[in-house]
């Protein structure tokens, strides 16, 4: 692993944040809404990457495409004391594309300019702030992540402490060789640069070309990721992260809300934490870390591990729900069985249906968890139900299976 010097004082306070794809990959639970709002525990995928500049940026960018609206709708114009910026992507034409839209919306005067340094992020990975500050370190910089399967990524090229380019999903590139996971720190002067880029074959402008230009021309530098980075590839990401964000808290006590109701002999087990006015059913077993939204009713005899109930959801009587995500106003009904499930808002189970999970030991996990979620947890592979699917009573899907609304 390369040297990596010690931090200094990182200047920088705005950040650009990619958000205008469609993200097919991520269907069904990117059907109805943008990639970046995919609730995690108790707020969107956007929200927690946007924690991480809190303190760091006054200033964020979003270039946004793919239902605007909601992401404009949701966040507005500040972001716990940062002022937001909406850019859109008219032309979904790569991700140095993004850049180019940009400084098109600086040139109309939609947006005040871009004059100094920036970080550029994607908005579909959970990240650090270490690894932001530790690409402030220099002009150019970019993260890099050791991976055990680089045939998966885009990796780095390098000559010393210097990064030479990026090569797409390199075929022989040995294990331990260092990913791009999409944190960069730039300034102004490459929206220049941009214009001496041509786009690739797939008619796209690439961030890799970008780089390759800059690295003829400066310095580019690059930090190894001392952090976590959770891609949001597949609605299989969503378990992970989940699994992630509730490990992030085992360590913490109980937090259950003054006007929650728990019924006398129900049990808690480590971490759990439960929202306003949400009712817990005699003799139910909830085991932490997990986390039940506001307005939730769980049935009577009930076992809930390591999941997380979204608000206003219902359970039946004598659920079992296990390491699971149940986004908001989702409905399992009595005796049913949730195994390494993604269940989308108003899905339904009906009494005694099963969701069953399996292991699937080919799969690759590409997600640097810090230690919180082992290499099997990020191998199982239950059942995806999108908005609204009602799967019958006593109906078994078989693990792996994806249901998408009208299915």
């Amino acid at each position: 692993m390369a040297y990596t010097p010690p931090q200094q004082a990182c200047t920088t306070r705005h950040a650009i944040i990619l958000v205008a794809g469609e993200s097919k990959r991520t269907r069904p639970l990117t059907l109805q809404r943008p990639k970046p709002l995919i609730p995690l525990l108790d707020r969107p995928l956007l929200a927690h990457i946007m924690d991480q500049l809190v303190g760091l940026a006054t200033r964020v960018t979003l270039v946004v495409g793919y239902r605007a609206d909601m992401l404009r709708a949701f966040f507005g114009r500040t972001y716990r004391g940062m002022a937001l910026d909406y850019v859109t992507q008219y032309a979904i034409n790569g991700t140095a594309g993004a850049l180019l839209a940009v400084e098109d919306a600086v040139t109309a005067g939609q947006i005040a300019p871009v004059d100094g340094s920036f970080f550029l992020l994607y908005g579909d990975n959970l990240i650090s702030q270490i690894d932001v500050v530790g690409v402030c370190q220099q002009r150019y910089s970019l993260a890099a992540l050791p991976v055990g399967d680089p045939s998966a990524f885009g990796v780095l090229d390098v000559a010393g402490q210097r990064v030479q380019r990026i090569i797409e999903k390199p075929p022989d590139a040995p294990p331990g060789s260092l990913a791009n996971p999409g944190i960069y720190h730039f300034d102004a002067q490459v929206f220049a640069a941009l214009h001496e880029i041509a786009p690739s074959p797939r008619g796209e402008y690439e961030l890799t070309d970008l780089i390759a230009l800059l690295a003829g021309q400066h310095p580019v530098g690059y930090h190894v990721c001392q952090g976590v980075w959770i891609p949001i590839g597949t609605p299989w990401d969503v378990l992970i992260a989940t699994q992630f964000l509730l490990q992030q808290r085992a360590h913490l006590a109980p937090a259950i809300d003054p006007t929650a109701h728990l019924a006398p002999d129900c049990t808690i087990e480590g971490y759990v934490q439960i929202g306003a006015s949400s009712v817990i059913g005699a003799g139910c077993q909830i085991v932490g870390p997990a986390f039940i939204g506001a307005g939730v009713t769980v049935g009577a005899g009930c076992t809930i591990e390591r999941s997380v109930i979204g608000s206003h959801s219902t359970t039946g009587t004598g659920c079992y729900i296990r390491n699971s995500a149940l986004i908001d106003a989702v409905l399992p009904g009595p005796a049913c069985m949730i195994d390494y499930s993604v269940l989308d808002m108003g899905a339904t189970v009906g009494e005694g249906g099963a969701l069953q999970a399996q292991h699937v030991a080919d799969v690759r996990p590409v997600a640097a968890t810090g230690g919180l979620v082992d290499v099997t947890t990020m191998q199982q592979r239950g059942v995806v139900l999108g908005q609204g699917v009602i799967v019958a009573a006593g109906q078994l899907l078989e693990a792996g299976t994806v249901v998408f609304p009208g299915a």
